[in-house]
C-alpha cells in the first residue's frame, strides 16, 4: 500500500487477525481526526486492544493519539455501539470495503476508498452515514437499503473472473488494478511473474487466463502468512514484490507490525507538497529512469557491435526456430531471450535486468542502428525533462511573487461569519466567545431572529430583519449556516439540527446557582428545530463597493456570481484547501482561509466543472 490500503491488504488483515477481533466488545470509541477513530475493544483473553480506522488510510491495531475530550461523532457512536459485541468481521466483495457485524443485528460498514466513509446500518438498512451521498447505482441516505460499491467478487471463481476480463477495455494490468480490484502494484506482480507483458489486452492473452487468476489465488494465500514487506520508495506489501527486482528494506514477521511501521514512519511532507513541488519531483524521477535507459541501451548497442557475428548467427537462430513453430525461451552466449513473437517479429533480449526489443527479420547492422536511436531518444527525453523542470521552477517563482496590492479594508460585518440570504437578510454568526457576546449584545435587534445549532459550544447566529422578511428559506439557510460552524464540521458529521427562537427569548440572566459563561446565553421559551441539515458551503466571489471579496454560505443559496466553489468536511487540511479554493477562484489564500469553517474540508463542485460539462 501507499499510505491507503489496497484491497489484498485488506483480505489479508481481515483472514490474518478475525479470530482476536470476532467476540469482542466495543468499549470506548475516540474521534482522533475528521475521518480517524480508535475503537477501544475487549475479550478475556486478549484484554483491551486500540482497533484503528482511518478512512483515508486503512486498518491497523494502533494505539494513535487520542483527545482529551469526546467529540459529539465519538459521543453518538459510543451511544449506538458502546458494550455491544462483534460476532464478525469480512471484507465484502474483495473490495476496500469492511462489514464488522454486532450481535444486536448492526453493522459497521467502513468504506476505505476516495475520501472514505463510516456507516451505521441494522438489518442492511442506513441509519447513519458520515458522507450522505447520492451515486448512479446507489443511495448512501438515512433509511435507503445499504447496497455496497461492487456487487459481485472478482475473484470469488474463475467463471466471475473471466467476465470481468473480457468486458474490459482497458490493459491488462489496468484490468486487474481498477476491475478486479488489485490495485497497481498487486497486478504488476502476478503478470510480471507470469511474464505477461502488462500492456497487453485481455483479448491477447486469453489462453493466460486460467494461469492469471491461479496465480491471484497463490498471491491471496500468499498474504496470510502474516507478514509484511517494507519497500523504501513508501510502499508497503503483504506478499513479496519480486517485480521490483530489489529486497525488502524491512521485513515484518507480523502484518500489523508492517502497518503500524509505516503509519508512524510516512513523511508527512510528501503528503503537504503543492502539485508544482509534486511535478517537479516527478520529473526529477524521470530524469533518472532515461538516463539509466540510455546508458543501457548505448552500452547494449556498443556489445552488439563487438560481437556482430554473434548477433548475425542469434537473427539466424531465432529465425529457424520459428518457422519450426518453436517460440520457447532461449540463453545465447549468456543473454536470455525471451518474449519471441512471429506476429512482430520481434524477440526481447535481457539485459542489464532491461528488456529489449530486436527484430529477427533486420540485419544485424538496423538491430544496432534502432538501438542507438532508442538510446539518442532518452537522451532528448532527459533534456525535455530538464527544460519541463525549468518552466516548472519559473511557474513556481511566478506563483511565490507577492503582487504589491494596497490591502483592502475589512468591513465590520468580517468580524463574524456572514453571508447574504437569497431573500437579501444578512445573517452573522460569532467566531469565538468575545465575537458571539458582542454579536447578540450590539448587533441583535427585537425584529431579528437568533439561531444555533444544537451543539454544545456552536456560535450565536443572527437572522437581521433590515425592513427585509425573513423566510422559512432564510432561516433553513441560516440554521445550516449555523452547524457549519459548529464541531459539527471538523467531527465530519454529514448532517445535524439546529433551532431558532425569537430576540425575547435570549437573555443573559441565569437561573439561581448557575454561571453563564462569555459568549454563552440562556434560551428559554419554545425552540424551533429543523433536522437532517446537510453541512455544504459555497464559497462565492460577490462584489460590494467595488471590492471583490469571498463569500461563504449555505451551498444552495443564491448568489450573484459566476465564481465559486462547493465544499464538504473532509480531510484536507484548512490551508491545504483554502491554497486550492484560492487558485481555482483566482483570489487571496488568506481571504479563503479566513472564512472557512474549522477543521478540514474537501471541494467536491465548482463552477470550473460546470461551464465544461455545458
Amino acid at each position: 500500500m501507499k499510505l491507503k490500503e489496497s484491497s489484498l491488504d485488506f483480505y489479508a488483515f481481515v483472514n490474518i487477525y478475525k479470530d482476536e477481533i470476532e467476540n469482542s466488545f466495543i468499549k470506548k470509541i475516540y474521534q482522533v481526526n475528521s475521518n480517524e477513530f480508535v475503537f477501544q475493544i475487549y475479550r478475556s483473553d486478549i484484554k483491551k486492544r486500540e482497533f484503528f480506522v482511518s478512512l483515508s488510510k486503512g486498518i491497523a491495531f494502533y494505539d494513535a493519539d487520542k483527545p482529551d475530550e469526546a467529540s459529539q461523532l465519538a459521543m453518538l457512536f459510543r451511544k449506538q455501539l458502546s458494550e455491544k459485541r462483534i460476532i464478525k468481521i469480512e471484507q465484502i466483495n474483495f473490495d476496500r470495503v469492511i462489514k464488522i457485524t454486532l450481535h444486536t443485528g448492526q453493522e459497521i460498514i467502513l468504506e476505505l476508498f476516495g475520501g472514505g466513509n463510516l456507516i451505521l446500518t441494522e438489518n442492511n438498512k442506513i441509519n447513519f452515514a458520515m458522507d450522505q451521498h447520492v451515486y448512479r447505482t446507489r443511495k448512501i441516505l438515512a433509511n435507503e437499503e445499504y447496497i455496497p460499491p461492487a456487487i459481485i467478487n472478482p475473484v470469488e471463481n474463475f467463471d466471475t473472473f473471466k467476465n470481468v476480463v473480457d468486458n474490459s477495455k482497458a490493459s491488462i494490468v489496468k484490468t486487474l488494478a481498477t476491475r478486479v480490484n488489485l490495485g497497481g502494484e498487486i497486478a504488476e506482480e502476478i503478470l510480471y511473474r507470469l511474464n505477461i507483458d502488462k500492456d497487453k489486452m485481455p483479448s491477447e492473452i486469453k489462453d493466460k487466463y486460467n494461469d492469471v487468476y491461479n496465480n491471484i489465488k497463490l498471491i491471496m494465500e500468499e498474504s496470510k502468512k502474516d507478514k509484511a514487506y517494507y519497500y523504501k520508495d513508501d510502499l508497503l506489501s503483504p506478499v513479496i514484490l519480486t517485480n521490483l527486482k530489489k529486497d525488502p528494506d524491512e521485513t515484518f514477521n507480523d502484518l500489523n507490525e508492517g502497518i503500524v511501521y509505516y503509519l508512524k514512519n510516512y513523511p508527512e511532507t510528501e503528503k503537504n507538497k503543492s502539485s508544482t513541488e509534486r511535478r517537479i519531483e516527478s520529473q526529477r524521477k524521470s530524469i533518472e529512469e532515461f538516463n539509466k535507459l540510455m546508458n543501457i541501451y548505448s552500452e547494449f548497442g556498443n556489445y552488439l557491435k563487438m560481437n556482430f557475428p554473434s548477433l548475425k548467427k542469434l537473427l539466424n537462430i531465432i529465425s529457424n526456430n520459428v518457422r519450426n513453430s518453436n517460440t520457447a525461451d532461449i540463453k545465447y552466449n549468456e543473454l536470455e531471450i525471451t518474449d519471441i513473437n512471429p506476429g512482430k517479429k520481434t524477440f526481447a533480449v535481457n539485459y542489464n535486468n532491461t528488456k529489449i526489443t530486436l527484430n529477427y527479420m533486420e540485419s544485424p547492422g538496423e538491430n544496432v542502428n534502432k538501438i542507438f536511436n532508442e538510446s539518442k531518444e532518452y537522451k532528448s527525453k532527459i533534456e525535455g525533462a530538464e527544460k519541463a523542470i525549468e518552466e516548472t521552477k519559473k511557474l513556481i517563482l511566478k506563483e511565490s511573487k507577492k503582487v504589491n496590492k494596497k490591502k483592502r479594508a475589512k468591513y465590520w460585518f468580517e468580524t463574524y461569519h456572514w453571508f447574504i440570504s437569497s431573500n437579501g437578510n444578512t445573517i452573522l454568526s460569532g467566531r469565538d466567545a468575545k465575537t458571539n457576546e458582542k454579536l447578540v449584545k450590539k448587533h441583535m435587534d427585537d425584529n431579528d431572529i437568533y439561531v444555533h445549532a444544537d451543539l454544545y459550544g456552536a456560535p450565536s447566529t443572527v437572522i437581521k430583519y433590515d425592513n427585509i422578511e425573513i423566510t422559512e428559506e432564510t432561516i433553513n439557510e441560516a440554521c445550516q449556516f449555523a452547524i457549519s460552524f459548529s464541531r459539527a464540521w471538523p467531527a465530519g458529521i454529514g448532517s445535524s439540527t439546529a433551532y431558532w427562537v425569537y430576540p425575547s427569548q435570549v437573555s443573559k440572566t441565569p437561573e439561581s446557582g448557575e454561571f453563564v459563561s462569555k459568549g454563552s446565553w440562556i434560551v428559554r421559551g419554545k425552540r424551533n428545530y429543523i433536522l437532517n441539515l446537510s453541512l455544504e458551503l459555497k464559497i462565492s466571489i460577490i462584489t460590494y463597493k467595488d471590492n471583490e471579496i469571498p463569500m461563504i454560505s449555505p451551498s444552495k443559496t443564491k448568489v450573484n456570481s459566476d465564481k465559486w466553489v462547493v465544499i464538504k468536511p473532509g480531510n484536507e487540511k484548512r490551508s491545504v484547501a483554502a491554497e486550492k479554493i484560492a487558485k481555482i477562484l483566482g483570489i487571496d489564500k488568506i481571504e479563503i482561509e479566513s472564512i472557512l469553517p474549522p477543521g478540514g474540508s474537501i471541494i467536491t463542485e465548482t463552477y470550473k466543472e460546470i461551464k465544461e460539462l455545458s
